[in-house]
C-alpha cells in the first residue's frame, strides 16, 4: 500500500502513509483525516474523545459502521493502542498520551502493520502537524441567522517548517469540507449568503 486515501478536500497537500503519525489542532481537523480512509472502506478507531460526539464524525465524512469509538483508554493506553493498530487502518487519539519509548514502539507497530495515527494534541515526532487557522463563520439575515458555513486555513508542517497550507469551507452550505477557489465568485461556491464573522475553531 502506497498510501491511505485522502479526503479531496485534502488532495495533493498531505498524503497519509501506512506507518505515519500525524498530528492536528483540533478534532475536526483528525476527523478530515479519517474520512478519506474511511470513505475507501477502511476500519477506524477513536480513543479518549469526550469533547465531541459521533454527529461530528459522520459530518465530516467518517463511516460511523466501520468506526470503534473507545472514550477512555484506560490506564494503559499503550497497550490499547497497540492493540488498535493490529485491527484498523487508522487510529485517532484525543486527550491520551505515551512517554517517548511507548510511542517508539508504538510508531514501529504501526510500519509492521500499515496503520496509521493521527493525534489531537502534540505527539512525538509527528511526521506533520496539521495548524487549524482563521477561521471565519458565514451566516444570513446580516448575522441574525444559523451559521451556515465557515471558512478556514489548514497549515500543514514539517520538520518545523510550513510545507503547505489551503483555504476550506469546514463545513459549507451543504455541511460537507471543499477548498475556498480564489478565482471562483463565492456567490458560485457558496449557496448560501451573509455576512462574516471571526470565532474560534
Amino acid at each position: 500500500m502506497l498510501s491511505l486515501a485522502t479526503h479531496p478536500a485534502l488532495s495533493g497537500l498531505l498524503s497519509l502513509q501506512p506507518g505515519g503519525v500525524y498530528a492536528v489542532d483540533v478534532p475536526s481537523l483528525a476527523f478530515l483525516l479519517l474520512a478519506g480512509p474511511s470513505a475507501e472502506g477502511a476500519w477506524c478507531a477513536i480513543v479518549g474523545s469526550d469533547r465531541v460526539g459521533v454527529e461530528a464524525a459522520a459530518e465530516a465524512g467518517v463511516a460511523l459502521e466501520r468506526t470503534v469509538w473507545i472514550p477512555d483508554a484506560g490506564a494503559d493506553p499503550a497497550s490499547v493502542l497497540g492493540a488498535l493498530a493490529d485491527s484498523v487502518a487508522i487510529v485517532m487519539v484525543d486527550r491520551v498520551r505515551l512517554p517517548d519509548r511507548e510511542a517508539g514502539r508504538l510508531r514501529a507497530r504501526l510500519h509492521q502493520r500499515q496503520a496509521a495515527l493521527v493525534a489531537v494534541g502534540d505527539w512525538p515526532r509527528a511526521d506533520a502537524r496539521l495548524r487549524w487557522q482563521d477561521p471565519v463563520w458565514s451566516g444570513p439575515d446580516a448575522g441574525h441567522g444559523h451559521l451556515v458555513s465557515r471558512q478556514v486555513t489548514v497549515v500543514v508542517e514539517r520538520g518545523g517548517r510550513v510545507t503547505g497550507s489551503r483555504r476550506l469551507w469546514f463545513p459549507n452550505a451543504e455541511i460537507d469540507v471543499s477548498p475556498v477557489f480564489d478565482d471562483v465568485p463565492l456567490a458560485q461556491q457558496q449557496p448560501q449568503r451573509g455576512i462574516e464573522r471571526q470565532a474560534a475553531g
